[in-house]
């Protein structure tokens, strides 16, 4: 099944059209108010969960009210695999993760100290319960031109729901607070 046909798939399974949030970003048990105040620790609220850094000045996140297409959503069949499938350092690590790349990014997984991946390139990590071949959901990395985040590597992430729906994207503080301790532009490499 080709990955588009899988996104496709899980439409008619996620019935809420979200995808759940990755692993150091879930908040604690609270009450639940409106959209705005239960995902604001995304975007730029605190959490308890991780330590606060001093805020960098960056672009605000958007948080899509309502699932939004994603540009590059149409694309994603044609992004080549760049790791096999393992463990997700993601969703408490109960996922397993696949890390599929644009043509721009292909210098991934293989990068060094002095090697940045371009303006355009996108890392998208699809998640799957052990066994599926369906994604339940994706984050994604896309670096944007000079200037977008610079203390950020001027990364924007995206979560997406498996059908490519974004449901929060921009310079997510909690993505942003993760990522900033890998060791090449803001990358791990691959799920292991």
């Amino acid at each position: 099944m080709s990955l588009a046909s899988a996104v496709v798939a899980t439409e008619a399974r996620s019935p809420s059209g979200w995808a759940p949030l990755p692993l150091g970003c879930a908040p604690p048990p609270r009450p639940r108010g409106d959209a705005a105040e239960t995902t604001a620790w995304i975007e730029g609220g605190s959490s308890p969960i991780a330590e606060p850094r001093a805020p960098a000045a960056s672009p605000a996140a958007s948080p899509a009210p309502e699932p939004a297409a994603w540009e590059l959503a149409p694309q994603l069949a044609s992004f080549k695999s760049a790791t096999g499938r393992a463990r997700s350092q993601h969703f408490t690590g109960e996922l397993e993760g696949e890390v599929r790349i644009n043509a721009a990014a292909t210098p991934y997984p293989v990068l060094g100290p002095a090697r940045v991946l371009p303006p355009g390139a996108a890392v998208v990590e699809l998640h799957y319960p052990a066994g599926s071949t369906e994604p339940v959901t994706l984050l994604a990395m896309v670096k944007r031109p000079a200037g977008y985040d610079p203390d950020g590597g001027d990364w924007e992430y995206v979560i997406l729901t498996a059908q490519g729906t974004s449901t929060h994207r921009g310079a997510l503080t909690l993505c942003k607070r993760c990522h900033a301790d890998a060791p090449h532009d803001h990358l791990f490499g691959g799920p292991r």
